[in-house]
């Protein structure tokens, strides 16, 4: 990879898709995947119940924290 690329990418910070379980509500969080988009029910495991029904409910990307001057 060119140097100038790892530059721009040093400060890339990853997507993070939010999920709702439908049975007990508990939100989770993962990293993006091609294909996520709000509302969209997936058949992923909620780690508090052990459902399989959970629902997109935000994707964003957290800010970095700012270092104080």
């Amino acid at each position: 990879m060119p140097t100038a690329q790892r530059e721009q990418l040093k400060g890339y910070v990853p997507p993070m898709t939010y999920l709702k379980c439908e049975n007990c509500g508990t939100v989770n969080s993962r990293p993006h995947v091609d294909g996520d988009y709000i509302f969209k029910s997936v058949e992923e495991k909620c780690p508090k119940c052990g459902a399989t029904n959970m629902t997109i409910i935000s994707i964003h990307v957290e800010e970095k924290n700012k270092r104080a001057k």
